[in-house]
């Protein structure tokens, strides 16, 4: 992935507003009007770690881990799990050859856990891969599954205002850790329910049930709250304590499905990406819209916004999310008025993408647009579009990982200029 040269900064959209423009006029907004990048949060230089990786569903992609301290990624690729040695540049096959294909992927502990299209979990040891235990949960899809580090467990459990909102496919899975009870498995499902199982056995505890197929969960870093989103603009908050959930609000992202979401490191900002476009951001104490930002392809099938992930450590402040195709962006946490654009490329060149005539897949563009995108410094609608399988930080914010098909590109973070602020006090 480039950076774009500083001819673009971002493109927030109020709260609750939308746009009817075309396809065209939007772009020319987009490009032209109130964004200029002259920020660079992260090296716009990449290195490249030749790890192959794969998305099994058009929507899901989140399919890259870096789940600990240690210099170490998991990923998918095909019916197989690798984890990667950072350092030396080295991938071992974690689990290989599973009789499905795998969508989500969760890895903490001693536990691998992978989620199929059809409701298969792969649960394994990491101690010992060779045997893993495949079971099929109920439902379809396991759209994904994340590690949450929440503790510890009550020694009841209840659910609130849950009866309201089952159908069947598990879409996000997030283990989750408790100090006094057996670990927790977190599976989101098309079945409309997250259903809350322990581990290794995967006995079910609990399950909340929604009025649509759940893509995404997300437990705070604190604990106490968890955000889920699916096949409805809808996003559902509930407060947490072990395994006892409470509903406390039902919020509205955008105008179509959401999936994924996020909290960032103090646990009072949560983020949602939705496939129309949007990443949208709410601060937990008012429940009210922060921002909306719009993807750089939005208004375009490429341009859904497919991942979202804060900066986990440090005074970093980072929000990243990824486009369906091509395009991540960078945006800074402390004003949400600086975003970097990265442009990804499937080669070891760095350089710029000069611009060119077409529509690039979507219609055919106004004289205006194609001349904002034929500008030396300007990204072009004809490079070919390269899919984005999944998007994490290091765990201490160190390093941007964003996944591609035949590779996964590692960006340095600028901790540096990150801990400097304007008035050139450094934290």
């Amino acid at each position: 992935m480039v950076a774009l040269q500083p001819a673009w900064n971002r493109y927030v959209l109020p709260a609750e507003s939308r746009s009817n423009e075309t396809d065209s006029v939007q772009s020319l907004k987009l490009f032209s009007s109130s964004v200029v990048n002259t920020y660079e949060f992260v090296n716009p230089s990449p290195r490249r770690h030749h790890q192959r990786t794969s998305w099994n569903h058009w929507q899901l992609r989140d399919v890259v881990l870096c789940p600990s301290q240690k210099p170490e990624l998991y990923s998918i690729y095909r019916c197989n799990v690798d984890k990667y040695d950072i350092q030396k540049q080295q991938s071992t096959r974690i689990l290989g050859d599973l009789d499905f294909d795998p969508v989500s992927l969760a890895v903490g502990g001693d536990f691998v856990v992978v989620g199929g299209q059809r409701a298969e979990l792969a649960v394994a040891r990491l101690s010992d891969p060779c045997a893993p235990t495949v079971v099929r949960s109920g439902g379809s899809i396991n759209n994904f599954v994340a590690l949450d580090q929440s503790q510890p467990a009550l020694p009841r459990r209840r659910f609130r205002d849950s009866a309201a909102f089952i159908e069947d496919g598990v879409t996000n899975l997030n283990i989750m850790n408790n100090s006094s009870s057996m670990p927790r498995l977190m599976a989101c499902n098309n079945d409309h329910t997250v259903r809350l199982m322990s581990l290794p056995d995967l006995r079910l505890v609990t399950e909340l049930k929604f009025p649509t197929a759940v893509n995404y969960a997300a437990i705070s870093p604190d604990g106490t709250k968890m955000c889920v989103v699916g096949d409805s603009s809808d996003v559902f908050l509930f407060s947490k304590r072990g395994d006892d959930f409470e509903k406390i609000a039902t919020l509205t992202a955008s105008n179509d499905s959401s999936f994924s979401c996020d909290w960032n490191q103090g646990s009072q900002l949560f983020a949602v990406g939705s496939q129309d476009g949007y990443a949208t951001v709410w601060d937990i104490r008012t429940q009210q819209k922060m921002v909306q930002l719009e993807t750089f392809q939005h208004g375009r099938s490429r341009g859904a916004c497919r991942n979202v992930k804060f900066s986990p450590s440090g005074s970093i402040d980072l929000l990243a999310f990824s486009e369906h195709t091509s395009y991540v962006n960078v945006v800074d946490t402390r004003s949400f008025e600086k975003r970097q654009i990265l442009c990804a490329s499937s080669t070891g060149n760095n350089a710029l993408h000069s611009g060119g005539s077409g529509s690039g897949g979507g219609g055919a563009m106004n004289n205006a647009v194609q001349a904002a995108f034929s500008m030396a410094d300007s990204p072009s609608l004809m490079s070919p579009d390269l899919q984005i399988t999944g998007l994490r930080f290091a765990s201490d914010s160190s390093a941007l990982f964003v996944g591609l098909e035949e590779s996964i590109l590692e960006y340095s973070v600028d901790k540096i200029g990150r801990y400097s602020f304007s008035t050139s006090a450094t934290i």
